[in-house]
């Protein structure tokens, strides 16, 4: 009997010895918008470098940084790269992230973090090739150094959706482009789906975040829409600026349901 009382405080001693190291932890800074998806709002917004394109140069660059308590990132570095165009894009594509901060013992801490980015000039020429991205006529006034987001009130011209066709606008380019997923149409779900994302100075959005979600593949959906379109950057004292903004993205159901033919 005593030597079971004997285990069980020591298994109670190392339970409570883990969780101290547990907590003693600390979680390294996150981008709101997940990992997953700012890899691919990176890969959307990444401009190979030209003499690196053509040389076929490619590789890992290493982008660090320190994050405050409050998420805001600064001392953007580059300690080796294998081009020096590449780390100059490498650290314009970073300094594009928000950040969650780094949480040590429940609360928020200041942390010194690195994000790698990737460069293929195989897979870069491959993709534009097959489905080449569309781009912004040239702008009448130039970005903005600065990497201080606007909102829309603050700005002398709001972002607007760019369309080469001028017939097109936003409630055309979504009923041409939205797909009903198959576990929404299966489920009869449906719904508003409101994001919200920075438009940056190359028309662009990054940092989406799912502000209303509606589940059953609608949010994914949601975010391929927002991802695939343009914009007229916003304009603050005759420069191109970042602007947040929010967008909403309803899938609605017809009178008749899947089972009986809706097309959706």
């Amino acid at each position: 009997m005593k030597i079971i009382r004997l285990t069980s405080v020591f298994i109670i001693l190392i339970i409570s010895f883990l969780g101290l190291n547990l907590n003693a932890q600390t979680k390294a800074p996150e981008p709101k918008s997940g990992f997953s998806l700012t890899k691919k709002i990176l890969q959307n917004h990444l401009n190979y470098p030209k003499d690196a394109l053509e040389q076929k140069k490619g590789g890992k660059i290493t982008v660090y940084y320190d994050v405050d308590d409050a998420g805001n990132a600064t001392n953007y570095r580059v300690e080796n790269a294998f081009d020096e165009q590449c780390a100059e894009e490498a650290i314009r594509l970073v300094k594009m992230i928000e950040w969650k901060p780094a949480i040590k013992d429940g609360k928020p801490v200041a942390y010194n973090d690195y994000y790698t980015v990737e460069f293929s000039a195989k897979s870069y020429k491959k993709a534009e090739d097959k489905n080449p991205r569309p781009m912004l006529p040239q702008q009448e006034y130039p970005a903005q150094k600065s990497n201080k987001v606007f909102n829309n009130k603050e700005l002398h011209q709001s972002p607007m959706p760019y369309f080469e066709n001028k017939n097109m606008n936003m409630a055309t380019y979504l009923r041409l482009n939205l797909r009903f997923p198959d576990q929404a149409k299966q489920f009869e779900i449906q719904g508003t789906v409101k994001l919200s994302f920075i438009i940056e100075t190359d028309g662009r959005a990054s940092n989406i975040l799912v502000e209303n979600s509606v589940g059953g593949g609608c949010d994914n959906e949601a975010i391929r829409l927002v991802q695939n379109l343009l914009w007229t950057p916003g304009v603050k004292n005759d420069s191109l600026v970042r602007t947040r903004m929010t967008q909403d993205i309803t899938f609605q159901i017809g009178e008749r349901n899947y089972y009986d033919g809706n097309s959706y």
